[in-house]
Order: C-alpha cells, then sequence, then structure tokens
C-alpha cells in the first residue's frame, strides 16, 4: 500500500511540475520563449531526464537484487530443511526427536505462508527464536549415540547441515536494510519534478502533447512503485513465493 501511495504521489508532483512550468511560461518575457530558447532549455531537459532514467534504472536493478536474495534465501532454506530431514531419516528411528524438532522449526516459517504460496507476514526478518530451535536441534542432535559407521556420517551430515541452516537463517536477517537509500529516491523524485517544470514552461501545450507527457509521469511513477515494491519482497503487492517452504512441509510430512 505503501508504495502505490508513495507512487502516485511522485505522479501527482510531477504533474504538478508540469501545471507549474506552465504558470511560469505566461510570466515570462516572450523573448525567453523563442524556439532558440525551447531549442537551447530542451537540451539540459533531456540530458537531466537521460541522468534520471539511468539512476532509475541502476535502483530498479538494485532493488530486484534484493528480491532475488530474498528469494534465493527461502529456496536455500527449504533445501536445507529438506536434506537435514533425510540426513536424520536415513539416521534411523533414534533421530525421530530430531526430526520433529525440525518440523516444528518449520512449521513457524509455514504459519506465515498461505496455502497458494503467498507469503502473508515477514518470514525471516525475525529469526532469534528461530536460530534458538536450531541450536536446540544442534543439541539433540550432538547427543545421539551412533552405533556403527553409518549413523555416524548421517549424524555428521546432519550436523553440517544445521549449521549451514543457521548460516542462512542469521544471513537473511543481516540483508534486511534496503539497498536504495531513501536519501537517493527523494532526490530522483525532485529531478523528475524539475523535469516536468522545464516542460511545462518550454513545451508546446495541446490534447497530444499533454497525454504523452501523462504517460511519461506514469512511466516514472512506475519505477518508483517497481523499486519499493522489489526492496520489500515479504510484503506489498509484488512478494517473494512461499511454495518452496510449503513443498518442503509437504516432504516432511511423509
Amino acid at each position: 500500500m505503501d508504495s502505490i501511495l508513495i507512487s502516485m504521489g511522485v505522479f501527482a508532483v510531477a504533474w504538478a511540475g508540469l501545471w507549474l512550468g506552465a504558470v511560469l511560461a505566461n510570466r515570462m518575457p516572450r523573448d525567453h520563449l523563442s524556439a532558440d530558447t525551447r531549442t537551447s532549455a530542451q537540451i539540459g531537459i533531456n540530458m537531466m531526464a537521460t541522468l534520471t532514467a539511468l539512476v532509475l534504472g541502476f535502483m530498479i536493478t538494485s532493488a530486484r537484487s534484493s528480491f532475488d536474495h530474498a528469494t534465493d534465501d527461502v529456496v536455500e532454506v527449504s533445501t536445507s530443511i529438506v536434506m537435514l530431514d533425510r540426513a536424520l531419516s536415513g539416521y534411523g528411528k533414534e533421530s525421530e526427536p530430531e526430526r520433529d524438532q525440525l518440523r516444528a522449526f518449520l512449521a513457524r516459517a509455514t504459519a506465515r505462508v498461505a496455502p497458494d504460496g503467498r507469503v502473508k507476514q515477514m518470514v525471516f526478518r525475525v529469526p532469534v527464536t528461530n536460530v534458538s530451535l536450531l541450536t536446540q536441534l544442534q543439541q539433540s542432535i550432538l547427543n545421539l549415540k551412533p552405533a556403527n559407521d553409518a549413523q555416524r556420517w548421517f549424524q555428521a551430515r546432519a550436523l553440517t547441515l544445521s549449521g549451514e541452516l543457521s548460516r542462512q537463517r542469521v544471513a537473511t536477517s543481516e540483508q534486511s536494510e534496503q539497498s536504495v537509500p531513501a536519501v537517493l529516491l527523494l532526490i530522483v523524485s525532485a529531478w523528475v519534478v524539475l523535469i516536468f517544470v522545464g516542460l511545462g514552461a518550454f513545451t508546446v501545450h495541446n490534447r497530444s502533447v499533454r497525454v504523452v507527457l501523462v504517460c511519461s509521469a506514469l512511466a516514472f511513477a512506475g519505477s518508483v512503485f517497481l523499486i519499493l515494491e522489489f526492496e520489500t519482497p515479504y510484503s506489498g503487492i509484488i512478494r517473494v513465493s512461499g511454495q518452496p517452504l510449503l513443498n518442503a512441509a509437504e516432504e516432511l510430512s511423509h
């Protein structure tokens, strides 16, 4: 919801900038609106528009990278859980209590995922409790008494996988900060407003031109919307899929 409101705010201020430019044009001396003046002004406007487009492209790429990292986090954690359960299963019936602990850990994550795979709440941003569960699980695995080489191998494998799972959970929490600073987004939004002020002052105004400029303002607002959505992968309209967690839960139920 915040991303929609902010992007619509960017559209509104861009449109207000266009209107402000038109008001300024009516108050400027006529010689400041000659063809040569308009051409010179358009050069500066085009340069600013190009710079804004480049920075917005960089910001979208950076935000998309954060979104992809969040997607990879879900897949990696789900994979580690399944592999850890298989290792415990290979150890034998003696590891059934540890498998129950692993299911309890997974249940805390899947409780935040709807049946269609849509994440209802932030899955990984508050990991302290879940990491404590993993520490308890590691202690339980360490306390197992293997009776042969096969059980010793599965115990060692389970300890390795549980360690990787703990690292993944902590690393996910440490990556919670936004990759695109809010100040940068504010500066780019200010550039957009300046561009539309210039367009309002030095562009011929008719219905066709206004339609094109409205579409341009919507494009800028859409870019801001994408940036904000990719920056919040566990909330908003564009979300990370929790389906890998549901698949892992189904696998562990067998």
